[in-house]
């Protein structure tokens, strides 16, 4: 049986991965297009077999993918936020993507499918650039394949954001500071937690310039987005932080990092096992302990990065802790296991535990099962996955 210890051996400890001679946006691009169809074609069939029977048409169940907060973006799209005092929770960006395409539920899913083949497309680039293009092949598939990896597909904003982030950790890293601060500006529009890109930007510039020069200005163009957002709230809204006074309405709070985890273990406890609330927490907390454990691996054993590697287990890490320190209406960690697919070196070093056939055909076996069967239960209309 193959080594599980084959992969680290091909990497020199500290030497970047020198990338292969040819087109390799071209390759980047077409590993995009494959996983994008494979995975559309998967989603087709499984809204067939789940709707079809009761009567179901294919129109009718893409609109079924709009629902929950989709549908909250694509009623900004089309009337502003003088909806309601909780809608400036959700960032501008994706609702105006939405409405230049139309403002309908169809361009939502448009623009979230472009979204997604651009954000596979620059992970296999960002893979590749670390580890091979072996790696960058099923790094992009994982990534597809998670069990709540369809929400990259389907009308929410999570595809827009990893585009955005990953495309500006790997700008930073190829040392074109502003275009990464400029991809960082367009997360921050799109979700307020793009301002965390700075630090991990921030740790790479510092290795690579050693000392300061005129191009660390780059970094301060991440905050831009909110701070448009802002001025734009301030206009429209009477308040430069109605975005934040939005988070209130939802039930936002934040703990000290891990607590809101053990508070979700805790409320298990209170529940039948079959309960959504349990199903649910079972979920969250659950993606998020394997995560974690992924994110230890890359520091220690035989998968752990490099060390000018740093930037990716410091995104990880503040994505993973904060996912541990959020509560949502009273439920701790809500939406954890879908904001877990922002933390991209589990799937890196996912991607390298791969090279064993085992490994990798376990990862995408279980991870498709769970993804159909999350999809099911998202078009059902159950509070389970969202």
């Amino acid at each position: 049986m193959q080594s599980l210890l084959a992969e680290p051996a091909q990497t020199a400890p500290d030497r970047p991965v020198v990338p292969p001679a040819g087109r390799p946006w071209r390759s980047a691009l077409l590993a995009a297009l494959a996983v994008w169809s494979a995975i559309t074609v998967t989603h087709l069939a499984v809204m067939a077999l789940a709707g079809l029977p009761r009567g179901g048409r294919i129109p009718d169940l893409l609109l079924s993918l709009n629902g929950w907060d989709a549908g909250h973006y694509v009623r900004i799209a089309e009337s502003g936020y003088h909806l309601g005092p909780g809608f400036p929770a959700f960032f501008p960006l994706y609702p105006l993507l939405i409405h230049l395409t139309g403002g309908t539920p169809l361009s939502a899913l448009f623009v979230a499918n472009a979204a997604a083949f651009g954000a596979l497309a620059v992970l296999h680039r960002l893979a590749a650039h670390e580890f091979g293009p072996a790696v960058a092949q099923r790094a992009t598939w994982y990534l597809a394949a998670f069990p709540t990896g369809f929400f990259l597909f389907i009308g929410y904003n999570e595809s827009l954001f990893i585009l955005l982030a990953v495309g500006a950790l790997y700008a930073g890293r190829r040392g074109h500071w502003w275009l990464a601060g400029a991809l960082g500006a367009l997360s921050s529009a799109t979700r307020l937690f793009g301002l965390l890109l700075m630090v991990p930007l921030a740790i790479e510039y510092l290795r690579q310039r050693r000392r300061l020069g005129p191009d660390v200005l780059s970094l301060a163009l991440i905050p831009l987005g909110v701070v448009a957002y802002a001025v734009y709230c301030a206009i429209e809204l009477g308040n430069p932080l109605a975005f934040s006074a939005a988070q209130d309405q939802w039930g936002r709070r934040y703990t000290f990092p891990g607590e809101a985890w053990l508070i979700a273990v805790r409320q298990m406890g209170g529940h039948h096992l079959r309960d959504k609330a349990t199903l649910a927490a079972i979920l969250d907390t659950g993606t998020i302990l394997i995560a974690v454990v992924l994110l230890i691996l890359c520091v220690a054993g035989p998968f752990k990065f490099r060390r000018d590697q740093l930037y990716l287990v410091v995104q990880g890490a503040i994505t993973l802790a904060l996912l541990m320190s959020t509560e949502v209406g009273g439920r701790s960690m809500q939406s954890a296991a879908r904001y877990a697919m922002e933390a991209v070196a589990i799937f890196l070093v996912l991607a390298r535990m791969g090279a064993n056939q085992i490994v990798d055909r376990s990862v995408l076996v279980i991870g498709i099962a769970l993804h159909a069967v999350f999809l099911v239960i998202f078009m059902a209309g159950t509070f389970l996955v969202g």
